[in-house]
This record gives C-alpha cells, sequence and structure tokens, in this order.
C-alpha cells in the first residue's frame, strides 16, 4: 500500500470503494446543506436591513445552525469511514434525528427573531 496526499490506498476488495464513495458524496450532502443554511443566514442579515438588529441576530442564527449541520457531517464522515474499515456499521437514526431537530429548532427561533 503506498501513500499519497489524500491518504493510505488500499485494494479494491468488494464493495469498498463503492463504500467510501457513498460515504463521501453523504458528507458532501451534509456540507452542502450547512452552506445553503448558513447562506440563507448571510442573505437575511444582508438583504433585511428594514428589520435592523434583528435581521442581523436572525442571520447569525442561521449561521450557527449551518455550522452544526456542517460539524455533525464531519463528525458522521469520520466515524462511518471508521466502521467501514472494521466492516461494521451502526446507523445514526438518533443522532441524525437529533441534529435535523435541533436545526429545526434554532431556524424556528430565528424567524421569531425576524418577526
Amino acid at each position: 500500500m503506498s501513500r499519497n496526499i489524500f491518504g493510505a490506498t488500499r485494494p479494491n476488495t468488494g464493495n469498498t470503494a463503492r463504500d467510501h464513495l457513498a460515504n463521501e458524496r453523504t458528507y458532501l450532502a451534509w456540507h452542502r446543506t450547512g452552506i445553503s443554511v448558513a447562506a440563507l443566514g448571510v442573505a437575511i442579515a444582508k438583504f433585511a436591513p428594514h428589520r435592523g438588529a434583528h435581521a442581523v441576530v436572525s442571520g447569525l442564527i442561521l449561521i450557527g445552525a449551518g455550522l452544526i449541520v456542517s460539524v455533525y457531517g464531519t463528525l458522521r464522515y469520520r466515524a462511518v469511514g471508521r466502521q467501514l474499515d472494521t466492516g461494521v456499521f451502526a446507523p445514526a437514526t438518533f443522532a441524525a434525528i437529533a441534529t435535523a431537530t435541533i436545526v429545526i429548532v434554532i431556524a424556528l427561533l430565528a424567524v421569531v427573531v425576524l418577526l
């Protein structure tokens, strides 16, 4: 196994490559979602000036929610990568539901602040 800038190479036996690539696509989807939520926060803070401080606070709340989504995606990506390397897999049903619930509550808080 040679080493390159992307990490150690490993033999592609069975579905190893496909599973790791699927994990990477999911990771990128988490980041895309986080960036979208954060971008919405920036847009609200920037383009709702008639709301004053409420728009800025709401925007900051949404930026924080976007960061939470990206951090969770990173943690999940690393955990699944380790699980795939060891040949086991544990679905993250609780963590995914908890993260989604927290982000929804934070987004609703941002809407309430904006109103």
